[in-house]
């Protein structure tokens, strides 16, 4: 097998786990309706970080990379909307 084929999964490997490590999070903060443990700083710079490598990844059309982050930041997103609707400290601020 040619090293750069190992290197193409792992790089697929490698997001599909870095998309799947929000999914218990995402799950956990809609069973128990509450997202007052997250950082809302955290996911801020989750987003940022992950839309500038989605961008880098576009520019090299990089295809592991652009699936990988496009998936990340839907679940980042969801979680972000998770928390916007659970999160008891957000609630106070908007009344």
């Amino acid at each position: 097998m040619e090293s750069t084929n190992i290197f193409q999964i792992m790089g697929t490997t490698g997001s599909l786990i870095m998309c799947a490590s929000s999914v218990p999070q995402i799950i956990k903060t809609y069973r128990m309706k509450c997202a007052d443990n997250l950082s809302g700083a955290y996911l801020a710079i989750l987003m940022i970080g992950m839309s500038l490598i989605l961008l880098y990844a576009l520019h090299v059309k990089d295809i592991v990379f652009i699936m990988g982050n496009s998936i990340s930041l839907t679940l980042t997103a969801i979680l972000i909307a998770l928390r916007r609707k659970y999160s008891t400290s957000v609630r106070q601020s908007e009344t």
